[in-house]
């Protein structure tokens, strides 16, 4: 479980606090001839178990909506870099998250760092400003994207057995794969509930508009965010990895980043269904 700012401070000091993300992992990058620049910004939102299935669901949307907004704000406009992206992510631990990443040969990593967080402040009033019926798109889309049918029996093999491998790790009360697993989760993208018995609780698109941004601030411009970046320098921009090496908030090494593990609780790991 990442720390938000106030148990950043708790691990490395006051110094953090003036930080908008107050932990940073950085490295260099391997190859001498590397040119590029690159920044992850990680904002954590919780487990699969405390998500449930219309948490996930509504970071699908989200993750689904970004994705444009962000490649047109960061690539085609601002020009940092020729890769962008935004998109959800799930961690080991049974972690979830909402990732911006960026990859740039003209802009170094903690100017990346800041223009990917302009962004998610300036996706928010984007968000605000979409009507209750592209929500509603969206969550179609995803839904659509979820069902969509397998085409070689192998794919459908593997889906089976993935969900019955997904129970390995757990308790003998979760033993029993759930092979409708998806089609529940695509239901609860289905507006107006199922009538068929399905787990979806959203009526309207208004609904959903409205528990989309509410996801989206508690998680991503709250006091309570939990924001890590990744930060990886060209070989030219060493100078500037070396001087930030030892600095509160800052991973640098493996040490650092053991002394920060130490601190951390674990995520539930039950899963959501």
């Amino acid at each position: 479980k990442m720390p938000n700012k106030a148990e950043a401070m708790k691990i490395f000091g006051a110094e953090t606090e003036v930080s908008e993300v107050p932990v940073v992992f950085e490295a260099v990058a391997h190859s001498e001839s590397e040119e590029n620049n690159s920044v992850e910004l990680y904002m954590q939102t919780a487990s699969s178990y405390e998500l449930g299935y219309e948490g996930l669901a509504i970071q699908e949307v989200i993750g689904s909506m970004a994705y444009n907004s962000a490649f047109n704000q960061l690539r085609t406009k601002e020009q940092l870099g020729y890769i962008v992206s935004a998109f959800g992510k799930k961690t080991t631990g049974n972690g979830n998250a909402f990732c911006v990443l960026v990859q740039s040969s003209n802009t170094l990593p903690p100017a990346l760092e800041e223009r990917c967080l302009r962004w998610v402040e300036q996706f928010r009033k984007e968000m605000e400003d979409f009507p209750p019926e592209r929500f509603a798109m969206e969550a179609a889309a995803v839904r659509a994207n979820l069902l969509e049918k397998d085409i070689k029996l192998s794919e459908e093999i593997g889906a089976v057995w993935g969900e019955i491998l997904m129970t390995v790790p757990h308790s003998e009360h979760f033993k029993n794969p759930v092979f409708d697993r998806v089609e529940r989760f695509a239901d609860v993208l289905t507006l107006g509930g199922d009538k068929e018995g399905g787990v979806s609780s959203i009526k309207t698109a208004e609904e959903l508009k409205k528990l989309v941004l509410e996801f989206y601030d508690k998680y991503f411009l709250s006091s309570e965010r939990r924001a890590v970046s990744s930060r990886v320098y060209n070989r030219k921009a060493k100078d500037l990895f070396d001087a930030n090496v030892g600095k509160p908030g800052v991973i640098s090494s493996y040490s650092d980043a053991r002394k920060m593990k130490q601190h951390l609780a674990s995520l539930p790991t039950a899963p959501y269904w």
